[in-house]
C-alpha cells in the first residue's frame, strides 16, 4: 500500500508540474502572437498612410512642370482622406511659406480646408528633417499640444532636383490608440478575454506614444509624457521592473514578461521591442491582472503532498484536470496546425474554458486569429503561399531578373469620387480590384500593391517562368472583358482604366527593414511601366480599358497577333522613343 500511495503521489506530482510547464510555454506562445497581432494591426494602420503620401509624390513628379505638379499634388487629396482610414489630414508645405491642408469634417463625412498653424510644416523644419534622413516618407515631429496629439509622415516632391514641395499625412495618436482597443475585438465587434486589458507603445525614453484602457480614460494631453508622470499606476512601475526569468523563449523573439505589483493586485506585462525603417525604438506591449494564476499552481502542487494518503481522490482530481486541459489543449493545437496551412479565413474562436490560464491562452489564441484575419486581407495570401513552397528564405532574396510588369489606373478618378461618400468610393474600388486580381491570379501573376486607385503587379516572380510576357497579356485581356462587363452592368458606376504592360530588367525580392519586410520590385523598368501607363490616354482614346504594351514586352512574347503598333514615343527619364503597341480589344478611336 505504501509503495502504490507512493507511485500514486509521484505518478500525480509528475503530470500537474508537467502541465503547469506546458501551460506556462503556452502563455509564453500566447504573449508572442498577442504582441505580433498588435505589431501587425498598427502595421497595417500605419502602412496606407505612407504608401499614400509617397503615392502622391510619385504622381506629382510625374507631371510636366512644377506649378502643374502642386496643383496635382492637391487634388489627390480628396481622394486618399476617403479611401485611407489612418490619415486625418493631408498638408502641403510650399518654399514660398504657404501651408494648405485638407482634413476630415468633424462627422467624418465632409472634408474641410485648413492652414495649420503648427511650425512643424513650415517647408524649412521640413528640409531640416528630411536633410537628416534618408527615408522617404519619414517621420516628422510628434505634435502633443492641444487635445488631439499627432505624428506626421512626409514625403518631398521634387522637380528638375530642387524640393519644390513636402506633403505630410496626419496620423493622429487617438487612432492609433483605437487600434489597440480594436485588437480586444474578434473581428466582429465582440469583447474577447475575460479581464480587461491596457495597450500601449512607448518610445525608447518611455514615454507615453499612445494608449488604450477599458478602465482608464485615454487622456490626450497627457501622451508623451514620462511612464511615471502619465498617470497609469502599473506604466509608471515598468521601467524599474525586471524580465521573469521562466520567458527566455520569449526574449529570443523580442518580447519580455513582467510581473508588476499594484498594491495587493497583480499584473502581467508583456511588451516587445521594435525599431523603425528610421532607427527609431519603441515598445508596444499590454498589461492584464493575473488573477494569482501562479498561485493556483502552488496550491495545487501543495495540494498532491498533503493528499498522499488519499491517493484515489487526488488521482481522481487529476484525471478530472488532465481531461478538461487536454481538451481545449488539442483544439489549440489542431487552431495551429490551420496557422500553419495558411487556413484562417473562416476560424470560428475557441470555446471558453472554466479554467482560468486556459481560459487565458483561448482568448489569446482568438486574438490571434483576429490579427491572422486582418493580415490577409493585406497581405496576398497567393503571394505568401509561394514564397513558403519555395522557401521564403531563398525565394524573397532580393535579385536582379527580368520581369513583366503591369500598372494600373482609372481615368478621372478624383473627379469620380468628388460627390460620392466615402464608404462609396470604397465599394467602387474594392469591386474593381477584385476583378484585377483575379484577373493576375488566374494567369499565375504576383499582385505586389494598390496606389490609390491603382494597382502594380508583375510575372516571373517568385516563380520562374519563360512565358511571362504572354500570361501578362492574357490576364490583360481577362481584365479587358471584366471591365466592360461591369460597366454594361453598372453604367452610373462605369469606368474607364488605362493599362500598361512592359518588360525589362528589374530588382525583386525582400526590400524594407528587419522588422517589416516587403516583398516588391524596384527599378528603372517599373518607373517606364508608370509612365507608360499615363501615355495609353495620349495615343487612344479610352472607354472601358485601353491597354498600350512596350516594343519589348511584344518582342518577349513573340509578336502576338492581337496588338497594333501604335508608333514610337518620348517617355520622360527615358533616353530614346519607346515602341508602342496597343491591345487589338481596346482599340476604339473613330
Amino acid at each position: 500500500m505504501t509503495v502504490v500511495t507512493l507511485c500514486g503521489g509521484i505518478v500525480l506530482y509528475m503530470s500537474v508540474h508537467t502541465n503547469l510547464k506546458n501551460t506556462r510555454s503556452l502563455i509564453e506562445k500566447a504573449s508572442i502572437m498577442s504582441t505580433e497581432a498588435i505589431n501587425n494591426a498598427l502595421g497595417a494602420y500605419m502602412t496606407p498612410a505612407f504608401s499614400s503620401v509617397h503615392a502622391i509624390k510619385v504622381y506629382a513628379e510625374e507631371q510636366p512642370t512644377a506649378q502643374n505638379a502642386i496643383f496635382r499634388a492637391r487634388q489627390t487629396f480628396r481622394g486618399v482622406l476617403f479611401g485611407v482610414k489612418s490619415v486625418e489630414g493631408l498638408v502641403l508645405s510650399l518654399p514660398n511659406g504657404t501651408v494648405w491642408g485638407l482634413r476630415h469634417a468633424e462627422n467624418r463625412q465632409d472634408l474641410v480646408s485648413f492652414h495649420p498653424e503648427q511650425d512643424l510644416f513650415e517647408f524649412s523644419k521640413m528640409q531640416s528633417i528630411d536633410a537628416q534622413t534618408d527615408e522617404d516618407p519619414f517621420w516628422g515631429d510628434f505634435y502633443a499640444s492641444g487635445e488631439d496629439p499627432f505624428a506626421t509622415a512626409t514625403s518631398a516632391i521634387e522637380f528638375d532636383g530642387e524640393t519644390i514641395g513636402y506633403v505630410s499625412a496626419i496620423i493622429t495618436m487617438k487612432g492609433v490608440g483605437s487600434v489597440l482597443a480594436s485588437s480586444n475585438e474578434d473581428g466582429l465587434g465582440n469583447e474577447i478575454g475575460e479581464e480587461d486589458v491596457t495597450r500601449f507603445i512607448l518610445t525608447d525614453k518611455n514615454r507615453v506614444l499612445a494608449y488604450s484602457s477599458p478602465t482608464n480614460e485615454l487622456q490626450q494631453h497627457n501622451l508623451l509624457a514620462h511612464v511615471e508622470e502619465f498617470g497609469d499606476p502599473v506604466l509608471a512601475k515598468f521601467e524599474g521592473s525586471k524580465a521573469q526569468p521562466f520567458s527566455q523563449r520569449a526574449r529570443k523573439r523580442g518580447v519580455e514578461l513582467h510581473l508588476i505589483y499594484d498594491g495587493e493586485d497583480m499584473y502581467v506585462l508583456v511588451s516587445q521591442k521594435l525599431v523603425s525603417p528610421d532607427g527609431e525604438v519603441y515598445y508596444v506591449g499590454e498589461y492584464q491582472l493575473a488573477n494569482s494564476r501562479y498561485d493556483e499552481f502552488t496550491r495545487l502542487i501543495n495540494s498532491v503532498f498533503a493528499g498522499v494518503a488519499v491517493v484515489f481522490l487526488s488521482a481522481l482530481v487529476a484525471i478530472f484536470f488532465a481531461r478538461r486541459l487536454s481538451s481545449p489543449l488539442k483544439g489549440i493545437a489542431a487552431r495551429a496546425q490551420k496557422f500553419g496551412a495558411l487556413e484562417f479565413e473562416h476560424l470560428e474562436p475557441l470555446p471558453r474554458s472554466h479554467i482560468r490560464e486556459v481560459d487565458q491562452i483561448t482568448s489569446a489564441m482568438n486574438a490571434s486569429t483576429s490579427g491572422l484575419q486582418a493580415m490577409s486581407r493585406y497581405i496576398p495570401k497567393s503571394l505568401y503561399s509561394k514564397l513558403m513552397a519555395m522557401g521564403i528564405d531563398r525565394a524573397a532574396k532580393a535579385k536582379e531578373a527580368e520581369l513583366t510588369i503591369l500598372f494600373t489606373d482609372i481615368e478621372g478618378f478624383t473627379s469620380i469620387s468628388e460627390h460620392r461618400s466615402a464608404g462609396e468610393v470604397a465599394g467602387l474600388l474594392n469591386d474593381h480590384f477584385k476583378l484585377l486580381v483575379s484577373a493576375v491570379e488566374a494567369h499565375q501573376g504576383t499582385v505586389d500593391k494598390f496606389v490609390g486607385d491603382g494597382m502594380l503587379a508583375f510575372w516571373g516572380a517568385p516563380n520562374e517562368m519563360e512565358d511571362h510576357a504572354r500570361r501578362a497579356i492574357s490576364a490583360a485581356e481577362d481584365m479587358v472583358r471584366a471591365i466592360q462587363q461591369a460597366n454594361e452592368a453598372a453604367p452610373e458606376n462605369a469606368l474607364n482604366v488605362r493599362i500598361a504592360i512592359h518588360t525589362g530588367p528589374v530588382i525583386v525580392g525582400n526590400v524594407g527593414a528587419v522588422e517589416r519586410w516587403n516583398y516588391t520590385i524596384v527599378g528603372d523598368a517599373v518607373n517606364v511601366c508608370s509612365r507608360l501607363q499615363g501615355l495609353g490616354g495620349t495615343i487612344s482614346s479610352v472607354k472601358g480599358a485601353c491597354v498600350v504594351l512596350s516594343g519589348e514586352t511584344v518582342e518577349k512574347a513573340g509578336r502576338p497577333e492581337n496588338v497594333t503598333h501604335r508608333g514610337s514615343h518620348d517617355i520622360r527619364g527615358r533616353k530614346g522613343k519607346v515602341e508602342v503597341w496597343q491591345l487589338n480589344s481596346t482599340i476604339c478611336d473613330d
